[in-house]
């Protein structure tokens, strides 16, 4: 690793949006406090957690070039005992778009490469790529998601498909619920599922107590498994998920010792959890979200 994390940090400005990872605009809890950072010192946290090289700074620079600031989502990632990152790539004008999957591969071509020939001509919303050190030191990158809408449900949700070489295949659904007037469907969403037996189930060991006042909860049902997201949730909420799901004790330590000055965003997390045939709940991996 040829950089420091000091260099990296950014101090958040009066102009900077706050931006949830569907980069939809939000109040601040509270006023940023003097020396505020801006979320994106979480990211490089987290590669120097990893000690990955320079080579990932060049790819978010790059990524920055295209879309500019503020206008990616990045995901920070932890299982099987491996950090890796998710970018994730909003237009809402969907077959109106300004920018999209070809465009982020002429951005990063000389940093990673891909097989794949991406379709713009299809109404996504968004596509994201997860990507290692692995890729940007020639490892191909061999999938995007594709997220598109899904018009008739009762509630936002959406369908997510990869691209691969072999072609596009359905990768999962997900649902948005007001966590203060729809917990009841949040239950029902959550239990109606393959994953989970028709036992009893401690809803605790799911949504968590020490998540009230998360404005949304979203459930994700999976090929493999099912997940859970709570959006918009405060700094010492996100601590208390790097905890439970064991991220690197770097991270945790960062986040505590500049809870003050990350304070004023609200935050993005997500699990992935299995279920035995007792109803026992284990995470399998987490992820946690910012702005590039």
């Amino acid at each position: 690793m040829s950089w420091h994390l000091a260099d990296q940090i950014e101090r958040s400005r009066p102009s900077d949006p706050a931006r949830d990872y569907c980069l939809w605009d939000y109040r601040m809890p509270v006023p940023p406090a003097p020396g505020a950072l801006r979320s994106s010192a979480l990211l490089y946290q987290s590669f120097e957690a990893a000690g990955v090289s320079d080579r990932m700074l060049a790819f978010c620079a790059a990524v920055q070039k295209t879309w500019g600031r503020f206008n990616t989502v990045f995901g920070v990632k932890w299982g099987g005992g491996q950090l890796s990152w998710e970018f994730y790539f909003y237009d809402y004008g969907r077959d109106q778009r300004r920018l999209g999957m070809a465009d982020f591969l002429r951005g990063t071509q000389g940093l990673i490469t891909s097989p794949l020939i991406p379709d713009d001509a299809l109404p996504y919303f968004m596509f994201s790529v997860e990507i290692t050190e692995a890729h940007l030191t020639g490892q191909p990158l061999d999938q995007i998601d594709i997220y598109m809408g899904n018009p008739g449900s009762n509630v936002s949700s959406g369908i997510c498909y990869g691209l691969t070489e072999a072609g596009l295949e359905m990768r999962n659904f997900y649902f948005f619920f007001d966590a203060a007037s729809e917990m009841e469907a949040i239950r029902g969403k959550i239990t109606e599922s393959i994953h989970m037996p028709y036992v009893k189930v401690d809803m605790d060991a799911l949504l968590w107590p020490q998540m009230n006042g998360v404005q949304t909860i979203v459930v994700a049902n999976k090929r493999h498994r099912d997940g859970i997201y709570f959006s918009r949730i405060r700094a010492s909420q996100l601590l208390h998920f790097l905890e439970r799901l064991d991220f690197p004790a770097s991270s945790r330590t960062f986040l505590h010792d500049n809870m003050a000055e990350l304070d004023h965003h609200l935050y993005d997390v997500g699990w992935d959890f299995e279920s035995d045939d007792k109803g026992r709940i284990t995470p399998v991996k987490g992820s946690y979200y910012g702005l590039l």
